[in-house]
């Protein structure tokens, strides 16, 4: 119930509030209203200073505007193309063939990372290949370690004890 309450009292008092904004807004016409025609004078001059402050104003707003658009352009740029690169990791790992130096966008520093990767991904095709070729002529280098446990299986059951001559 007290939770209740409080809550009430809160929209209560949050209401009052809000009911009694617009009279300070008009409290506040009113005085500038007021001041507007006690000094006449200070008025044309400040009317004549918005202008020239306007204008500084409006060229400022201009200059970060435009340097805002530029580090968002860059952004996307950057964006872009490490977008590409890992686009580019991912085709040369699937074994795809990829022209490196006819993306001109990439850094050096990419380019080379990527070359780097080309040759890693040819050389464990070439070994890939090797082991193809030596498992396929030659079939496996090692002996089958089941085959030697079925022999030594045999060996036992086959196994004769031979009478030891009596010592002495």
């Amino acid at each position: 119930m007290n939770t209740a309450q409080t809550t009430k009292n809160l929209a209560k008092t949050i209401a009052k509030q809000i009911a009694q904004e617009p009279l300070e807004i008009l409290k506040t016409a009113r005085e500038q209203i007021a001041s507007d025609k006690l000094a006449p004078q200070q008025n044309e001059v400040q009317k004549q200073d918005i202008p020239n402050n306007y204008d500084a104003e409006m060229s400022q707003d201009k200059l970060k505007s435009q340097r805002i658009i530029e580090a968002f352009d860059r952004e996307l740029k950057d964006m872009a193309k490490e977008k590409l690169f890992k686009e580019l990791q991912r085709r040369i790992a699937e074994g795809d063939e990829v022209y490196i130096d006819e993306y001109s966008e990439l850094s050096m520093e990419q380019k080379q990372v990527l070359k780097a990767q080309k040759e890693a991904v040819e050389v464990q095709k070439q070994n890939a290949e090797s082991q193809n070729k030596k498992t396929s002529f030659f079939g496996s280098s090692k002996p089958s370690r089941r085959f030697g446990q079925k022999q030594q299986a045999q060996k036992e059951q086959t196994r004769v004890e031979k009478p030891v001559p009596p010592s002495g």
